[in-house]
């Protein structure tokens, strides 16, 4: 939360950084427009005077000929106040021009320029020129709203940023815990038997039950680490695939033959003929893997090839309970468990990797009739 939080406020900084500047300079801007503006105004007015020397023209208000040396001063037109013309004029002649700014019941801004040697002529106008605060206040609120979705853009992405590092966090959680868990039970056992065989002066028969015993415990233990490091191998983009032409109805005839679980009928019927582009030796890994999983759970297992279009399909079908309606999304995840037994392992996440690699997809359905059925679809080969 921390570190979100130093993000948000690091964005947040960074615009208003970058923003304020444009912002000052355009409140900047606007100011001089607006001088620029009265300045022309009053200019104006001095030329509507000086062609009324000339012209039959209206004269202009608030527009004076003064003679500082005098003291006199004439206006042609309507006036309604009264500046400090001395002050203006004498200004204006002895510099040729003056802009000049007094309160008198409101801010005025006059002009003052020389005409003739020693007169000047006064134009003044109502001075609305906005302050330079009141105008870069009215342009802060683009940098400042501008920050504010930067920071809730910011805070928002990091709030997935922390929920995908918690996910992430929580799966290796998982992952070690499961992984614990698979290699505690075999290494308790071979504790277990071990300990009972040496405890006393057995008959022959119990020592060769509990080597019995710890020999199918070390087994489970060491498929289970060779499952870990297979899984981290795929993982890690370390396998590399040597793709050849693979015909996939005699892949599937050739696992049916080798897997062989006590109580268990394997077999492959009868189904399309099918050619891939695929790595045997890994590929051959992935179905094996799916077909012992089934094997688990059921008395009777089935391995087909259909073909579809441009795709082939590798169905393993089964007579078991079925995966656990709760969790069948996610039973090619890594150590998931796929039924209410408690299995456990990485073989559906070692076989989802592997087809993976070669462009499939694996799926995972319960059967109305019961049991279950898992598919691998890898593309045809183009030829």
């Amino acid at each position: 939360m921390t570190r979100r939080i130093q993000l948000t406020v690091a964005a947040v900084l960074a615009v208003l950084v970058i923003a304020l500047p444009f912002s000052w300079r355009l409140a900047q801007r606007h100011v001089d427009v607006a001088r620029a503006e009265q300045t022309r105004w009053a200019e104006d007015q001095i030329d509507t005077w000086l062609r009324l020397q000339l012209d039959d023209v209206e004269p202009p208000s608030n527009t004076w000929i003064v003679d500082p040396s005098g003291p006199w001063w004439d206006a042609p037109g309507d006036t309604w106040v009264e500046p400090p013309l001395q002050t203006i004029a004498e200004a204006a002649v002895s510099s040729g021009r003056v802009d000049y700014e007094f309160d008198l019941d409101g801010r005025w801004f006059a002009v003052g320029e020389r005409f003739r040697e020693s007169q000047a002529l006064v134009a003044v106008v109502a001075d609305e020129r906005p302050s330079f605060l009141s105008s870069l206040l009215a342009r802060m609120l683009w940098p400042v709203l501008l920050a504010a979705g930067a920071g809730a853009l910011v805070w928002r992405l990091g709030g997935r940023t922390s929920a995908a590092e918690r996910t992430a966090h929580a799966v290796n959680r998982d992952f070690i815990a499961d992984a614990a868990h698979e290699l505690r039970t075999p290494l308790a056992i071979i504790q277990a038997s071990a300990g009972h065989a040496l405890a006393r002066e057995r008959p022959p028969e119990d020592y060769r039950e509990s080597l019995s015993e710890i020999l199918t415990a070390s087994e489970r233990a060491g498929s289970s680490v060779g499952e870990l490091l297979e899984f981290a191998r795929l993982e890690a983009g370390q396998a590399e695939l040597r793709r050849a032409p693979l015909r996939l109805d005699l892949l599937v005839e050739e696992v049916a033959a080798a897997v062989r679980v006590d109580g268990v009928e394997v077999v492959a019927v009868d189904g399309d003929a099918a050619v891939a582009d695929a790595d045997f030796t890994l590929l051959r890994q992935a179905v094996e893997n799916l077909t012992r999983n089934a094997a688990a759970r059921s008395s009777r297992v089935e391995l087909a090839t259909h073909v579809s279009g441009t795709s082939a399909e590798i169905t393993i079908t089964d007579d078991g309970p079925g995966f656990d309606p709760e969790i069948i999304d996610h039973v090619f995840e890594r150590f998931r468990r796929g039924d209410r037994s408690g299995s456990v392992g990485l073989g559906m996440a070692i076989a989802r990797t592997i087809v993976e690699a070669h462009d499939g997809t694996c799926r995972a359905e319960n059967r109305d009739e019961g049991g279950a059925v898992v598919s691998i679809v890898l593309p045809l080969r183009g030829d």
